[in-house]
């Protein structure tokens, strides 16, 4: 799904008068503690932000950047400009340079393409995208890249942010921000960095920030927000396109959007009348609002348009009415005004969806949200319409917006709330099979799941946009286990506000149990795999991220084998409890009847935990994943 709101992708566009040649960009110049384990070293990026007036930023920016191996290449050696009708790319310059400093190419004018920045078919988008690249086949490692690049921008709604050591393994030798602003009247927040300086010259009130001689480092494994210098910034007046507004509070964002949506919510007659037959005699409001999102769904398909200040002004619900499309904002536009007709009060939500931003804020206002949904108030609980999707289930939002805070437009009283958060009972993975085994270990499995909530939307998807064909190989797939054959797979959905898909499928695997004489060795746990372990950190220096959309869940298993009668245990492992802060495991095994019974419970909770929690983890996962391993004995 494309971003309601078109950023102008600023931190990578930038320059001020091009020094080459003034520099001694030699590796061997480079401080050995900042090449050691290095993709790549900053050998210096100098940033200057002009903010001329409420209507004109200015943005400059010359970088060099040594290049040791295919990943830094990866982030450095191409250069992109993001443009559109309020921006200007004014001048891009370019050089590389070999291992001892000397100039080998400069790059020309016709070697910068220019294409169009999105071209997703379902899209319609007036933003281009400049690249500026040489070519990395001739030059072996390492090289330097030095560019240069200015940009003029009349929309100053969005301001960029400055992240110096945005990638691990990167060094950075010297690094700085400058901000002119006529008035000294823009917001900051920053981390990891020594204080800024302050002064007036000339005009402009003159606030800089300097990185210097920081090593490469490695990122710490489930990590929020890394411990690296960066400067957010946000506007306090701004104009987009003929609107002018404020940012001094969220409450000042959700009027801005208000104000260029004001008068876009009327319906035809027509369509009014189309829904009142849809509705019927449904009185009771949750289920109504629920019969008018069905209709919205029944009704549109979705279709991004971000032209000129299209990312935040939606198209008019009259329009959505009749050509029957929309993008998030539109759509939720749309289906704010059926059920406005409806008497039923909604309002929009604006939210950044997908991964959870981790440069959020909540006391930082910032208009970076990339989506767009729906809020209906209820009495007993809130009932949240994601409006692009024409399959789910009114109330579920599952990870793209869930377990996050999104900003509630609300006449004179915008704020930030939480949206839906899903419990681990609520993102349930339940399996059995009942399992006959012979005397050579073959086995045949009868095998049912249900899926609820974000554990079940691969397979919803599967269930939904899949041949019977294709949903047989992502089985087979998914499982991945060796001498199987999967026979008979099917799907079934039920919609609802925690939507369940159900998976049932028989399966042989050959001499699954293994033999040794007169013992057959049997592992239990056949179908279910947790992560694999993860590295130990003594001296962690984050706090441990467990993502709620990834790491909260309840996984129940059950297996009950059929054991021949020529079969009496030898060893049966011991039931293994393992309970921390983040999670609870728990396995028992039972015979009895030439009957074994395996009852496996993993509960997960997401969430933030001091760092000391991270070798908790890992002696959680390795305790869960040597427990999956156990194994029956069998003696005949």
């Amino acid at each position: 799904m494309k971003t309601i709101i078109s950023r102008v992708i600023l931190l990578v566009a930038i320059s001020i008068k091009s020094i080459f040649g003034q520099i001694n960009l030699s590796v061997n110049k480079i401080p050995d503690n900042l090449k050691e384990n290095a993709d790549a070293v900053v050998r210096f990026d100098n940033t200057i932000i002009t903010i001329e007036s409420d209507s004109k930023i200015s943005i400059e920016k010359h970088w060099a950047v040594t290049i040791f191996n295919e990943k830094g290449e990866e982030h450095f050696a191409v250069f992109k400009a993001f443009y559109d009708k309020y921006s200007k790319v004014k001048k891009i310059e370019g050089q590389i340079f070999d291992a001892s400093g000397e100039s080998l190419k400069k790059l020309k004018n016709n070697e910068i393409e220019d294409f169009a920045a999105y071209t997703y078919a379902l899209e319609v988008d007036d933003s281009r995208l400049k690249i500026a690249a040489f070519d990395k086949k001739k030059y072996t490692y390492p090289y330097t890249v030095e560019f240069s690049y200015e940009l003029e921008n009349t929309n100053t709604f969005f301001y960029p942010n400055w992240i110096p050591q945005e990638y691990e393994l990167t060094g950075v030798e010297n690094a700085q921000l400058i901000i002119n602003a006529s008035e000294n009247d823009f917001y900051r927040t920053k981390q990891n960095l020594i204080e800024s300086k302050k002064y007036k010259e000339g005009k402009y009130f003159v606030e800089s920030w300097e990185v210097k001689n920081r090593p490469p480092a490695k990122k710490e494994e489930l990590v929020f927000r890394e411990n690296i210098p960066f400067v957010l910034l946000s506007a306090t007046r701004f104009k987009m396109g003929d609107f002018k507004g404020t940012i001094k509070t969220w409450n000042d964002i959700g009027a801005f959007y208000q104000k260029i949506n004001q008068g876009r919510d009327v319906i035809p007659i027509a369509t009014i009348e189309k829904l009142k037959s849809w509705i019927g005699n449904e009185k009771e409001p949750r289920n109504k609002a629920k019969k008018v999102y069905e209709f919205m769904q029944s009704h549109t398909r979705y279709f991004s348009i971000n032209l000129g200040i299209g990312g935040w002004q939606s198209m008019k619900a009259e329009d959505v009415a009749t050509k029957g499309y929309g993008d998030c904002k539109a759509l939720s536009n749309y289906t704010i005004a059926l059920l406005k007709s409806q008497n039923i009060k909604a309002y929009p939500v604006l939210i950044y969806a997908g991964d959870i931003n981790n440069l959020f804020f909540e006391d930082f206002p910032d208009p970076s949200f990339n989506h767009e949904f729906v809020c209906v108030p209820m009495p007993k609980d809130t009932l949240w319409l994601e409006c692009t999707s024409q399959t789910n289930a009114a109330g579920y939002i599952g990870d793209f917006t869930g377990n996050r805070k999104g900003l509630l437009i609300k006449e004179n009283s915008s704020e930030l709330v939480n949206t839906k958060f899903y419990l681990p009972e609520q993102n349930l993975q339940s399996r059995k099979a009942e399992i006959k085994m012979d005397e050579n270990g073959n086995i045949f499995a009868k095998y049912q799941a249900e899926y609820s909530g974000i554990q079940q939307e691969s397979r919803f998807n599967v269930a939904t946009n899949h041949t019977t064909s294709e949903q047989k190989d992502w089985v087979i797939n998914k499982l991945n286990i060796a001498n199987s054959v999967i026979t008979d797979p099917r799907f079934e959905v039920i919609k609802a506000e925690i939507p369940v898909t159900k998976e049932r499928f028989d399966i042989n695997i050959t001499k699954y149990g293994t033999t040794s004489g007169n013992r057959l060795f049997l592992k239990p746990n056949i179908f279910t795999k947790f992560i694999s372990n993860i590295p130990d950190k003594p001296n962690r220096e984050h706090d441990l991220y467990l993502d709620p959309n990834v790491f909260t869940f309840k996984d129940f298993d059950e297996m009950t084998f059929i054991i021949p009668s020529v079969f009496k245990i030898e060893s049966l492992p011991k039931e293994i409890n393992i309970n921390q802060s983040f999670g609870t495991y728990k396995i028992t095994y039972s015979f009895s009847d030439n009957k074994l019974i395996m009852k496996r419970e993993l509960i997960m909770k997401g969430g933030i935990f001091p760092p000391n929690e991270y070798a908790n983890l890992v002696s959680f996962i390795k305790q869960i994943n040597k427990a999956d391993q156990s194994k029956v004995v069998f003696v005949k």
